[in-house]
């Protein structure tokens, strides 16, 4: 998709650079919020805060959805617009979350801010996709992708922190006082470019996008960025949980910073952008998939904090150490025209599989608890590694 924001490549001005960076670490960030907080919304609304973790699930599942409705729009709607309707429907949505009483209306809210947040950077990487040469396509993915990890780790941490010292209806309303301030100078610092229409229609461009499905090694790799993010958001979802009780009964704060030890997923997409450039991404794959086994098992059975924010470190970096990895190959499959909706689809089936993963192991560890949640992830983590072999055995086969 050719989108109309051009903060990665040749940016008309460093207020455009420098806005479109801050716009995609708080639209994204706005989507992870809850994730840190689920105890305190359980507390508000009076509900068990396993079911609290719902808030998340649901917002992640639309934000999913809309990656991939964004996709075809961003070659037809004007930048501006977009970044626009994005910032405003998520600030309308995050004052509106602290005034309901309700629950189900709080889970609808919530869902709606997932929409809205997914605008810019979806209409982002599939632009970056499209316009990146094969042989510099993992590392710029990394880039895009370390943006929105900033987005991740800060917007989980502020609030978790704001929430601790006062309440989450008091770090909502800030958030979208943060939001509010970088749209002021959406005007003057998005570009649009022209339309590019090429002729054919937005249903014909949706179709196109579902034919990609049909070829076994896209599915594959889709399967492998599914089960990844269903291990990832879903093991982190309930690591927090897991850590403000017995034996560690960290705070809030606590767990904000502990957060920032997700840094280290910007080394990661960064370092593996670099890699790719001299190590094989088909060798590096297989790699990166033990390891982030091998950091489920660290965060799972330690019983010193240390050790789990060592564990948190690992499997922030090789998560999102592989998401170059991956999207670069998906893209080396398909046909150029075809390389913003696979990154679409891509990211709709990371941010699915959390979403859903999220969910369903809410249900294990109600029944399980942590033990039985971490056995799960363990397999899955092996599964995954498994279907990554199949799919590169593939890719080998169709080249020869």
């Amino acid at each position: 998709m050719n989108s109309n924001i051009t903060p990665i490549k040749n940016p008309s001005s460093k207020l455009g650079m420098w806005l479109s960076a801050i716009l995609i670490v708080l639209l994204v960030g706005s989507v992870y919020i809850s994730q840190l907080i689920f105890q305190e919304i359980a507390e508000s609304f009076n509900i068990d805060h396993v079911y609290a973790s719902r808030v998340f699930s649901l917002s992640c599942f639309f934000y999913a959805i809309s990656f991939f409705i964004y996709g075809p729009l961003s070659d037809r709607v004007a930048t501006k617009f977009l970044v626009l309707f994005g910032s405003i429907g998520t600030i309308v949505c995050l004052i509106l979350s602290v005034q309901v009483q309700s629950f189900n209306l709080y889970l609808i809210i919530m869902s709606l801010i997932g929409f809205f947040a997914a605008s810019v950077p979806s209409a982002l990487f599939a632009y970056t996709a499209k316009n990146t040469p094969n042989d510099k396509l993992a590392q710029a993915m990394g880039l895009m992708i370390s943006a929105s990890i900033i987005g991740i780790i800060f917007s989980r941490s502020i609030v978790a922190i704001m929430t601790d010292k006062s309440s989450w209806q008091y770090a909502f309303v800030v958030y979208a006082a943060f939001i509010i301030l970088a749209s002021v100078f959406v005007p003057m610092g998005i570009k649009s470019n022209a339309s590019n229409h090429s002729g054919i229609r937005i249903t014909e461009t949706y179709l196109l996008a579902g034919k990609l499905l049909l070829n076994k090694q896209v599915n594959i790799f889709l399967l492998v960025g599914f089960i990844l993010f269903f291990v990832y958001l879903g093991l982190s979802s309930f690591l927090t949980i897991y850590l403000k009780g017995a034996p560690f009964y960290l705070s809030s704060t606590t767990l904000g910073w502990l957060n920032f030890a997700g840094m280290s997923a910007v080394i990661g997409a960064v370092i593996t952008g670099k890699l790719s450039q001299k190590i094989s991404i088909q060798k590096l794959l297989p790699l990166y998939l033990f390891c982030v086994m091998a950091a489920v098992i660290i965060i799972g059975f330690s019983t010193h904090l240390l050790l789990i924010a060592l564990g948190i470190f690992a499997l922030f970096f090789f998560v999102f150490g592989i998401q170059p990895i991956v999207i670069s190959m998906l893209n080396q499959i398909v046909p150029v025209s075809s390389r913003g909706a696979i990154s679409s689809l891509y990211l709709l089936s990371c941010l699915a599989g959390g979403s859903i993963g999220s969910y369903i192991l809410g249900i294990l560890y109600a029944k399980l608890n942590w033990d039985g949640l971490i056995f799960t992830c363990i397999i899955l983590a092996m599964m995954n590694i498994a279907l990554a072999l199949l799919g590169i055995k593939l890719t080998r086969a169709k080249e020869n």
